[in-house]
């Protein structure tokens, strides 16, 4: 995506607090001195068989966007494709249902939307928050000493792979949709008084992606831990065998950046490169607050790491 980018315009406006760089979660525009929109859209072909299910987690991953920027969702408008010929608009019906029912329980007003005919169903929303200038949350304010937490655990690629090939015990599979239900609005409200200054959410390019991004965003290098890493329930056993197609293009991509311990387990790499859907946040956090983060932001947060100055960005693995 970046080559295809490269020799296009970027936009130039000092309202403009984030747009493009090194891969921000959303576009925020300076509206006065007390006031900054959060602007984001996102969406994506059925990632569960159930409409309901898909169209609360669709509604979910989009809204997680505008948490990660420290923001508070309040507008949002659907964005569908579907395949009217061949499916029962009750189906339709059910997505947007469950688009709704996201909304509704994160206190955001859902205004309508734009539907096209196309052979993929595609779902997701086009999302407003809300943020003070100085309460902005960007991926290139992390700092040398900060601890990095994770707010959700990992897996959702991977359990999903396995569920598509019939063979994902139904405790991981709960699990992960259950994962991806959860909101980060807890989590993202804690940031202000913990101070953090840096976070995104973890989603395609996997917890490996997106942290080479606040790296480089930030110029600094980041420290994870295998040990450390929360997972859902059953993804270790599943691995190995259950290997997303992104899941590859993502260690393809980020292993010139990596520098990984000799016995490092292959099983973790691969859950810490999985793309995720509706994942959790990724902040760093000041230490000195980092405890009191952590219990806010409730289970399964977690310290995965620590950020330390280098030369140059780079993610160390360790066990």
């Amino acid at each position: 995506m970046a080559e295809i980018l490269a020799d296009l315009p970027l936009p130039e406006d000092p309202r403009l607090l984030a747009a493009t760089s090194y891969g921000e979660d959303a576009a925020v525009y300076r509206l006065n001195d007390e006031q900054a929109l959060i602007a984001t859209v996102d969406f994506f072909t059925p990632i569960v068989d159930d409409p309901y299910d898909y169209g609360r987690i669709a509604a979910m991953n989009a809204l997680s966007d505008v948490y990660a920027m420290g923001g508070e969702p309040f507008l949002a408008l659907n964005v569908v494709a579907f395949r009217h010929e061949e499916l029962p608009d009750e189906t339709l019906k059910e997505i947007l249902r469950g688009g709704a029912a996201t909304c509704e329980q994160e206190g955001v007003l859902l205004a309508g939307g734009h539907t096209v005919k196309s052979p993929d169903v595609l779902y997701g929303l086009a999302a407003l928050g809300m943020v003070h200038p100085d309460r902005l949350v960007t991926n290139a304010g992390a700092r040398e000493g900060d601890a990095v937490v994770l707010t959700k655990a990992l897996g959702t690629g991977i359990i999903q792979t396995a569920v598509k090939a019939g063979e994902c015990p139904p405790e991981a599979e709960a699990a992960s949709r259950r994962s991806m239900l959860q909101s980060s609005r807890g989590a993202a409200a804690a940031m202000a008084a913990a101070g953090v200054t840096c976070a995104t959410d973890v989603t395609g390019f996997g917890l490996l992606g997106h942290a080479w991004e606040v790296a480089c965003a930030s110029g600094i290098g980041i420290r994870l831990y295998g040990s450390r890493l929360p997972l859902l329930e059953g993804v270790r056993e599943l691995a190995d065998t259950y290997v997303p197609g992104g899941l590859v293009k993502n260690l393809k991509f980020v292993q010139p950046h990596l520098d990984v311990a000799p016995d490092f387990p292959a099983t973790l790499l691969n859950v810490a490169a999985d793309p995720q859907t509706s994942g959790g946040l990724l902040v760093f956090v000041p230490p000195a607050e980092v405890q009191t983060y952590v219990a806010a932001a409730g289970e399964p947060a977690a310290i995965v790491g620590e950020v330390f100055g280098a030369a140059q960005p780079i993610i160390e693995i360790r066990n």
